[in-house]
């Protein structure tokens, strides 16, 4: 899988090294710390080209679908809380978890998806405390994509629709997974919650968002 093309990667490249150059210029002439914070960001989102951020409650198969995004399990699962903490996935060559601090672990994996972009895990929105909020926003208004999972047994929840207000206040696009649709009985009970999630998606967000059904199962 191949987000960029070699021109682009060409210039991504081009692009890093000049923002290295100057940092050092910065730091040579002691520039104040809002601007090397400012150039640290810049550089953090060019390393982080494309940023997937995974929401919705704890239960809904966020671990389970990221698992089969990536081809392997990678994250935990569960049917209780198995995600606590923020979990960043990127590009490594081995297995490895980093704890960055109590409330955010760092995860790699030699998998080629990703070379191209770096997942962002989050704790269920129903079990959000203060510190993942704080972690949490500091990712999803960086984010490329939101992907926001609800479960066919539980479409839209109170806590889901008040993180997806937040969502709505950053502008960020947004894709809805409808997770675990094998346990509808029939067409009818999945066009019925599809139906339910873009019109309140709609009035949530303003738009109407693609759709994906899926079982990650």
């Amino acid at each position: 899988m191949r987000i960029l093309t070699d021109s682009q990667e060409a210039l991504l490249k081009e692009e890093r090294h000049l923002l290295s150059d100057l940092q050092t210029l910065l730091t040579r002439f002691d520039a104040s710390p809002e601007d090397l914070e400012t150039l640290k960001d810049s550089l953090l989102q060019l390393d982080e080209f494309f940023l997937l951020v995974v929401v919705g409650e704890f239960n809904a198969g966020k671990s389970a679908f990221i698992n089969a995004l990536l081809g392997q399990q990678v994250l935990k699962e569960g049917v209780t809380p198995t995600t606590t903490q923020v979990n960043v996935l990127r590009y490594g060559d081995e297995v490895s978890r980093q704890v960055r601090s109590a409330h955010l672990h760092e995860i790699t994996a030699p998998l080629p998806i990703l070379k191209e972009l770096s997942i962002v895990d989050t704790p269920g929105t129903n079990a959000i405390v203060r510190e993942h909020e704080v972690i949490t926003s500091r990712f999803v208004p960086r984010a490329d994509l939101v992907l926001f999972i609800t479960s066919a047994d539980r479409p839209f929840t109170e806590s889901e629709r008040a993180f997806l207000e937040k969502i709505r206040d950053w502008g960020k696009k947004v894709v809805v997974v409808i997770n675990k649709v094998d346990i509808l009985h029939s067409d009818a009970d999945l066009e019925q919650i599809r139906t339910f999630i873009t019109e309140n998606a709609r009035t949530l967000l303003g738009i109407s968002p693609e759709i994906f059904p899926v079982s990650a199962r």
